[in-house]
């Protein structure tokens, strides 16, 4: 009997796009405008606001954390970085559960219509690993092999996301300590000026301002946005594990209760 190409009607299609859609973080993004709100709000509530701004300071700081950073890591690691920061902000990946959910109906279809359905998936999805698994798997590769390729693709782009996250706690790292280097320069230049009373208050204020940038850096962007990349390393990482073994169960031909019942295991087991 000849296999019958499946096609979504295209209301399906339009509904998958905007499932796939990527969505504002809004945690991540409450979170640093709130941090960051209340540092402004403690910085006006003494009246005198602007004698928290020290572009001195700021470059110190923040250009201390990047040429720094950059010694320990390459400029491309940098980039990445950067690149997985704004990414953050958006919310583009399924859950385990939803990609669970998303493999079993895909190994009821193909048990329905055939394997040439996962072509009308692999055009629909924009997640480039659970693509690449689906044409493997259409291609009518080896388990073995989808196995090996994976896995390879899995651990080049989980060690990329873990570089991010160590860039980010460098950064984190280093800007206290570039405002404890602030704070050095400024005291140093008011002793050195004690004869000019004018150059005391810029020098004093550059000491203590230098200090309050880069704690404010390091606790209130640095490490929170490192802690964020972490999660979404470790999520992403749980979702390709299923990914992997939900498309090896359709190669072997497996039943869907098989599968399914396989696949949340690795929830389980995450959750412990």
């Amino acid at each position: 009997m000849k296999e019958k190409l499946y096609l979504r009607p295209e209301w399906a299609r339009n509904r998958a796009r905007q499932a796939e859609r990527p969505q504002v973080n809004r945690s991540l993004v409450i979170g640093l405008c709130g941090s960051a709100l209340l540092v402004v709000i403690g910085a006006c509530l003494g009246g005198r606001p602007l004698t928290f701004v020290s572009l001195e300071g700021i470059v110190l700081v923040l250009g201390g954390t990047i040429f720094s950073t950059l010694i320990q890591f390459s400029i491309s690691d940098v980039r990445s970085a950067a690149k997985a920061a704004r990414s953050a902000l958006f919310q583009n990946q399924e859950s385990p559960a939803d990609r669970i959910a998303a493999l079993v109906r895909l190994s009821r279809r193909v048990k329905d219509e055939g394997v040439l359905v996962m072509e009308d998936e692999a055009s629909q999805t924009t997640d480039s690993f659970y693509r690449l698994g689906l044409q493997l798997t259409v291609d009518a590769q080896q388990p073995d092999d989808i196995a090996r390729i994976l896995q390879t693709e899995m651990r080049t782009s989980n060690d990329q996301a873990w570089r991010s996250v160590g860039v980010f706690e460098t950064m984190g790292n280093f800007s206290p300590a570039m405002g404890l280097i602030g704070t050095l320069i400024g005291l140093i230049q008011m002793l050195g000026s004690l004869s000019d009373a004018a150059t005391i208050g810029p020098a004093m204020s550059l000491a203590l301002v230098a200090t309050l940038y880069g704690s404010v850096a390091a606790n209130l962007f640095f490490f929170p946005v490192a802690g964020k990349l972490r999660v979404i390393a470790q999520e992403r990482e749980q979702a390709k594990e299923i990914t992997i073994e939900g498309l090896l169960s359709v190669a072997r031909s497996e039943s869907p209760i098989m599968l399914e019942q396989r696949l949340q295991s690795f929830v389980t087991a995450a959750n412990h």
